[in-house]
């Protein structure tokens, strides 16, 4: 009973640390202040992931599941869309405001990991394939060859994300999706 209790703790813990990291960010990340905000004690903490970068590790984790499930929300509603209209209606759905904290992470935390690649490298490749698959799948249901989507879903992708760090650069969403639209226009589509 009291693994059982102990992995519903830490469940709860983390999503409760995402979410104070979605707020605070990573670089001043301390234990203490952490804990006082989540009403535990420090102790708590490291009993549940070890160490501050466990616990680190762990929420970027999460953070990264948070994400894929917000690509999987984009791609079951996007199902009767040609690639046209579907890569413009993702665009505006990730560059929605409501994502920025999640893209201001997933921002911080690429820089973080590349940092330190060793421990990272699972993140970081996470990252990038986890954005990938649902557009390379979206593309080849749309017609594409499995290489041809999977290629122009890296592209689609590294515009998408450069795009997205403008837009938290300088708040201006309307240059950007302006941008993406002139992307979509040239590259060729069905």
């Amino acid at each position: 009973m009291a693994r059982h209790a102990d992995a519903r703790i830490r469940v709860d813990l983390l999503a409760a640390i995402v979410d104070y990291v979605l707020e605070f960010g990573l670089a001043e990340l301390t234990l203490r202040p952490l804990a006082a905000s989540l009403q535990v004690s420090p102790r708590t903490l490291l009993y549940h992931f070890g160490s501050r970068e466990g616990l680190i590790v762990a929420a970027l984790e999460e953070a990264n599941r948070r994400q894929v499930r917000l690509l999987e929300a984009w791609y079951e509603r996007s199902a009767e869309h040609d690639a046209r209209t579907l890569l413009l209606r993702a665009w505006q759905w990730l560059a929605a405001p409501r994502h920025d904290r999640l893209l201001r992470l997933l921002f911080e935390t690429s820089g973080y990991a590349l940092r330190d690649r060793k421990r990272y490298t699972g993140f970081l490749r996470a990252t990038s394939s986890d954005w990938i698959a649902p557009f390379a799948r979206a593309l080849e249901e749309r017609g594409f060859s499995r290489e041809r989507a999977g290629s122009l879903a890296t592209v689609i992708v590294g515009v998408m994300r450069g795009l997205l760090f403008d837009v938290l650069a300088t708040g201006d969403r309307a240059r950007a999706e302006r941008a993406f639209r002139s992307f979509i226009n040239a590259i060729e589509l069905p």
